[in-house]
């Protein structure tokens, strides 16, 4: 599993090229501690373990058998207004980071599971 953040680059770079490092350095913190704390649910959920985290993502292995559950933990752990994420779910990297292209592309702030069809 891919879990990434919806538009944060963007909010981010639009504090770089607004000349605004107290609000640059203010959003990163606010990432950072959104992508912690996030890890940190994960890592407490049977079935799922942090791989790693970086930037706005974390990398995760999921059991198949927490798949279904996992939509309704990622739903808990959304701050709508400052911050969402998407995650994508797949067999393999490839599958995965393609699961989370749709997942952005079809609206962000869901997951979205490889389909072989």
């Amino acid at each position: 599993m891919i879990i990434d953040g919806d538009d944060i680059g963007s909010k981010i770079e639009a504090h770089l090229l607004a000349n605004d490092i107290d609000a640059f350095v203010t959003s990163s913190k606010e990432v950072s501690v959104a992508v912690d704390e996030l890890a940190e649910a994960l890592t407490k959920a049977p079935g799922i373990y942090v791989v790693s985290t970086g930037g706005d993502s974390i990398l995760a292995r999921v059991e198949e058998s927490c798949v279904d559950s996992l939509g309704n933990l990622l739903s808990s752990l959304q701050r709508p207004g400052r911050f969402t994420f998407s995650a994508g779910i797949g067999d393999t990297l490839r599958e995965t980071f393609i699961a989370l292209r749709m997942a952005k592309a079809t609206g962000k702030h869901r997951v979205v599971v490889y389909s072989h069809d």
